[in-house]
């Protein structure tokens, strides 16, 4: 049976899910994902993180010593959630949702290491998940509202006696409408508005002393503005759906979307009131997402979510992966700055591909993945001792135990099944040279086939044709 690499590619983070597409077929898939309950339990890491105002107060008032070591124990319960969030994205039985979270991660940008809260964090990657599927207006409400975006984007400090901008800054510039639709007046009092709004126990709320309750003219209207006023405004706006229809679109289709395909897809965002399922769902079915394998390039989690799937390996080697993302300027929540990760070229600088081809080195030779050292003599010393913890017994070399068709009777067959199942487009030269690996009498039922392939294989993952998907 053929299999469905691209869209389980694009809709998830690897091949996991090629077989199951191709036998209940796109809208059923889409369906399931869309209606899958998912889990939002604490992990039982965060216990003992601060949760509420009275443990920040407490930790606030504690010695110097005390306090390192709380901001020690918190710097390790990031590496666990981290740690968390890839298990959940690798192991899902349907990816859509962590992969739209992962949109939304990157979309509404908090950094831990300015938000210093592991539970912060955790509460919000919880919000993306809840409202992954669900509608951008309303979740752009609850962000404005999420104790670890407040911290980030200083709303703590915003107060009718000392106005700070950030938030309202960004929610206008990165958040909804993009440079060109408004004006500093327009960030002045929408700052204004969300004076005294600062975090609380169960999210953010406004505090009487610090609001500013006057008139204010936003986007051309005049009243007596607050937070959820501010957002049902900006998406009376005619260019709302644009940005995001953009972005979206750069997510899952082309890293360069046309000026038509986003013109389209943002009128057809506002005519669905701002519903992301209806968004998706065309989207996916469009013979134009369809035709744009290629027009992507990986991000490093996938490119290495991926090629664990192709060897089996069920024990992520988390170490190797938080090294591995910090490396390649993807490190889970902590993106570079407030307009998140770029993605496309960025992905492939030669430093990030000659890592990317080292990591397969060690991968298909089935060395234990902890030992690929990237700076880790630069490291701080804290940073040792957090990842000795994190992994208390030694990762073992494994078997690369690669995935292929062992019922493919020759070397043509097994050439063409590999570069079909990883989008991998064949040039002629590039035939010749997998014909060289695999030679014309390849016989897949000897003894050491598998390591035949894996050379094949390995061929492939380093080539630059496979970066793209």
């Amino acid at each position: 049976m053929k299999k469905e690499p691209f869209l389980s590619q694009r809709l998830g983070f690897s091949n996991a899910q090629a077989d199951v597409i191709q036998q209940i077929g796109l809208e059923t898939f889409l369906k399931r994902s869309f209606d899958a309950p998912f889990q939002v339990d604490m992990p039982v890491f965060l216990d003992g993180a601060p949760k509420n105002l009275k443990e920040f107060r407490k930790m606030k008032q504690m010695n110097e010593d005390k306090k390192k070591l709380v901001q020690i124990s918190e710097r390790l319960r990031t590496i666990r959630l981290q740690n968390w969030w890839v298990e959940r994205m690798y192991h899902a039985e349907l990816p859509l949702r962590e992969k739209m979270v992962l949109f939304w991660h990157n979309h509404f940008v908090s950094s831990i290491q300015k938000v210093k809260s592991s539970w912060a964090m955790f509460q919000q990657n919880n919000l993306f998940r809840e409202h992954a599927f669900g509608n951008f207006k309303t979740l752009t409400i609850k962000v404005l509202y999420d104790n670890a975006m407040l911290i980030y984007l200083d709303n703590t400090q915003n107060k009718a006696q000392a106005i700070n901008e950030n938030l309202s800054r960004e929610l206008l510039e990165l958040f909804t409408l993009g440079a060109g639709h408004y004006t500093e007046s327009d960030i002045k009092a929408g700052a204004a508005a969300l004076a005294g709004l600062n975090i609380g126990d169960n999210g953010g709320k406004y505090y009487e002393p610090l609001e500013d309750n006057g008139q204010k003219t936003y986007l051309g209207k005049t009243g007596a503005w607050k937070a959820k006023d501010l957002v049902e405004l900006i998406f009376e706006h005619p260019k709302a759906a644009y940005r995001i229809a953009e972005k979206l679109l750069k997510f899952f289709v082309t890293d360069n979307p046309t000026a038509v395909l986003v013109e389209e897809y943002a009128v057809f965002l506002k005519k669905q009131n701002f519903e992301i399922k209806p968004f998706l769902t065309k989207l996916f079915a469009d013979q134009r997402f369809i035709d744009s394998k290629g027009d992507k390039i990986k991000d490093p989690l996938s490119f290495l979510l991926g090629m664990f799937y192709e060897f089996q390996i069920t024990d992520v080697p988390m170490r190797s992966v938080f090294q591995y993302l910090k490396e390649q300027n993807m490190d889970l929540f902590n993106p570079p700055n407030v307009k998140g990760w770029d993605g496309g070229k960025t992905w492939l600088s030669a430093q990030k591909l000659l890592q990317r081809v080292g990591v397969v080195s060690i991968v298909c030779a089935g060395k234990n993945f902890s030992n690929f050292k990237f700076k880790e003599n630069e490291m701080m010393e804290q940073d040792q001792v957090e990842f000795a913890e994190l992994e208390t017994k030694k990762v073992q070399n494994f078997k690369a135990r690669l995935r292929w068709d062992k019922t493919l009777s020759n070397n043509q067959l097994i050439i063409k099944n590999l570069c079909d199942n990883h989008l991998f487009e064949v040039r002629k030269d590039l035939q010749q040279d997998m014909e060289r690996i695999l030679k014309y009498d390849f016989d897949p039922t000897m003894e050491n086939a598998n390591l035949g392939v894996t050379r094949l294989a390995e061929f492939i993952f380093k080539s630059p044709e496979y970066q793209l998907i």
